[in-house]
Order: structure tokens, then sequence, then C-alpha cells
């Protein structure tokens, strides 16, 4: 029998090819499965289908996000901030948005859809809340600067929606 060479090692002889591929590897890059022994690139767990997420899907977990962010910030900001109670209420904020977007994404979960959650949160909590808020109050939308005086002397409301996509993110993980 002719000995080939590692696709991965060219110095080291080898019998064994992946059993997917026919790729010669050696006993240090082989991968042991219950078929027999794969190359790397065979070797690799396919993601489970829990966490992909297709494009439209994680769309509408964001959607969802930013619409439950909006919600939340602007009642949390026309309660006035309540500080630690603000900051308490943030945590059950995430825990329902998280649920709301894991629904929307079709029950999906991972890092990807954590991220795109807390994130869309986040923004509508303190860029599209307070500016909804004025609109409805009648004071028209806020100019950047006022924005940022707002948030800045509101500490406890930043914090709170911080802590509410820090949350969504952890639920969805």
């Amino acid at each position: 029998m002719d000995t080939m060479h590692c696709a991965r090692h060219p110095h080291v002889e080898t019998l064994l090819t992946c059993v997917t591929c026919g790729t010669p590897i050696c006993p240090e890059c082989m991968i042991e499965t219950p078929v027999g022994m794969k190359c790397p690139l065979c070797g690799r767990s396919p993601i489970p289908a829990v966490y992909r997420v297709n494009p439209i899907r994680l769309a509408s977990a964001m959607a969802a996000s930013v619409v439950s962010g909006t919600m939340a910030g602007a009642i949390l900001l026309s309660l006035g901030g309540f500080g630690l109670i603000t900051v308490l209420l943030s945590v059950a904020i995430g825990v329902g948005a998280g649920e709301v977007a894991g629904r929307a994404s079709g029950g999906k979960r991972g890092v990807v859809l954590s991220l795109a959650t807390a994130t869309s949160l986040v923004v509508g909590g303190l860029l599209v809340a307070p500016h909804l808020l004025s609109v409805l109050l009648g004071f028209g939308a806020l100019p950047p600067g006022e924005l940022m005086a707002l948030l800045s002397h509101r500490p406890f409301y930043v914090l709170a929606i911080v802590l509410s996509g820090v949350t969504a993110y952890s639920r969805l993980r």
C-alpha cells in the first residue's frame, strides 16, 4: 500500500483519509467522529438550527426590540426616574424584550440575535423614546444637544436602559 502525506502536515506520512472528503490526514489533525476519522474541515460540528437566524427573522426581532425599548423608555421617562426602582424595572423590561424578540425570531437564540436585540433595545430607549415623548407632549423633536442634556441629567434612566439591553442579551444568549 502506498503511503500518502497529510494535507496539513506534508512531512508526515499517513494511511488515514477523511471518511467524508478523502483528504489524507495524520493522527495529529484527525477528528474522531461516530462514523470514522475526519479532517478538521469535515469534522466541525454544524451550527444547530436554533442558532441560525435568517435575515427576515432577525429584522423582525430588531424591530420588536426597538418598539419594546421605545415603549419602555417612554414609560420610564414619564415616571420621572425614581432611581433604584427604575433600575430594578429595567431587569423586567429586559426579560420582556428578550421574550418578545425571541418570539419574533421564531424561537431562535445565539450571539447574533442577542447583540441585535440588545442594541435595538438600547437605541429605542435612548434615542427614539425621548423624541417620541417630546413629540407626544407637543414639544417637537429634540435637537441633539437637548437630547444629550436630558440623558446626562437622568443617569438612572440611562443605566436602566443599558441594563435592560444587557438582560435581553443574556436572555437570548
